[in-house]
């Protein structure tokens, strides 16, 4: 027997949910591409992976950064013949949110060193459990071992994350319905009844039979007539629901507020700022704690037992995010959170230019204050000043 016979026979598998009888009976598709459409929630989804990809992933030994590692050049330069790293984590985060999953395919040299990071490109995947082994099968019939694969999974209990879209396709289809809704009533469509005809005389049947014709075959649809002749005596009035009787504002509000809800992301990054925040800083330190340092650290995790062996992890190597464009707020802020932590000797001028993406090497002199002394001397420093001050006591002392 094959080793796919075996695999299969003897392997536990999971079949995610693709779609319902619900979505096929109410002929509305919900997928990737629907919920796209809605406005908020491809902010949302675009919000959260252009913030994480734009934040520089490193390589650190007991918390140096190693940058000869070739590692760190694949998750922080180029990930692949034709990713750049940022396009890498874009991708795997926007597919994540998506799907509820994405993978790479790590790809490793003769000597066993990883070279690349391949992006898998898959409509259904199963994981499957065999000799105590877990595999994950795609939809093109390729079964991967989980240690070759990066995996970026969004929240679940089992070996795969929970599908966003299919969890929530209730919301995701009130929404589209509400967006289309809102545009039927711009073009008037949303209420059944267009407009009413009055007459001050009685037709009869052959004369009602014949306008209610004339008015379904040539004025009714986007393509029909748009001046209508009447005869003599004869009033038209229109029909048409007004923005503020459909509440359609408040729906759109709730839309964000809900999108916002099922992406775990404050309402101001789908474009709802009813709530006010005092400054930027806020803002972006809600946006970190609430949705990005959940995932930075799945993230940091996957990679760091992925792409190290385990005595380069108990040597120290690992995984981290540089997490401060996202923290330091305005220049002023910055400035004064620096001057504080180097005053307080926590921090020195190198590692705020690497903070900074500065280049390590000062071009032209710098200075700094005069009344500052390197911490290792602070000690001689005051017990000189010290002795210095209590010989001159004891000299004045003496000339009284």
């Amino acid at each position: 027997m094959s080793f796919f016979k075996n695999l299969l026979s003897n392997s536990v598998i999971i079949n995610p949910s693709i779609i319902s009888i619900e979505d096929i009976s109410n002929n509305t598709i919900i997928d990737a591409n629907t919920a796209l459409t809605i406005g908020a929630f491809y902010q949302g989804v675009n919000s959260i992976s252009n913030t994480i990809a734009s934040l520089p992933f490193k390589v650190f030994q007991n918390k140096e950064i190693q940058k000869k590692n070739p590692i760190h050049y694949i998750i922080k330069e180029k990930s692949n013949d034709l990713q750049t790293a940022f396009e890498f984590f874009n991708t795997m985060i926007f597919i994540m949110f998506l799907k509820g999953n994405s993978f790479a395919k790590i790809v490793r040299g003769i000597t066993g060193d990883v070279e690349q990071l391949i992006i898998i490109n898959y409509s259904t995947v199963e994981p499957i459990i065999f000799n105590n082994r877990l595999y994950f099968k795609f939809d093109k019939g390729e079964s991967i071992p989980n240690e070759d694969l990066i995996h970026f999974k969004n929240i679940g209990t089992g070996f795969l994350g929970i599908d966003p879209i299919s969890n929530f396709r209730k919301n995701i289809e009130i929404n589209l319905n509400a967006t289309s809704y809102t545009n039927q009533v711009y073009t008037g469509e949303a209420s059944s009844i267009k407009g009413s005809i009055t007459y001050d005389k009685a037709l009869n049947d052959q004369q009602r039979d014949r306008l209610r014709n004339e008015l379904s075959t040539k004025f009714s649809g986007k393509n029909g007539k748009k001046i209508l002749f009447l005869e003599d005596g004869m009033k038209l009035d229109n029909i048409n629901l007004s923005p503020e009787q459909t509440k359609f504002l408040e729906s759109r509000q709730f839309e964000k507020s809900e999108v916002a809800s099922m992406l775990n992301v404050p309402p101001f990054i789908v474009g709802d700022y009813s709530t006010t925040y005092s400054n930027i800083e806020l803002q972006n330190l809600h946006f970190y704690k609430q949705t990005l340092l959940p995932i930075i650290t799945k993230i940091e995790s996957e990679l760091k037992h992925k792409l190290f062996t385990k005595d380069e992890i108990l040597d120290g190597f690992y995984v981290k995010a540089n997490v401060e464009a996202v923290l330091r707020g305005d220049s002023k802020s910055r400035a004064e959170y620096y001057k504080e932590l180097f005053y307080l000797g926590s921090i020195t001028p190198k590692e705020i230019r690497d903070k900074e993406d500065l280049p390590t090497e000062y071009n032209g002199e710098a200075y700094i204050h005069s009344n500052l002394i390197p911490l290792g001397i602070s000690g001689e420093f005051w017990t000189g000043k010290v002795n210095k001050d209590l010989a001159k006591a004891e000299l004045d002392e003496s000339k009284t």
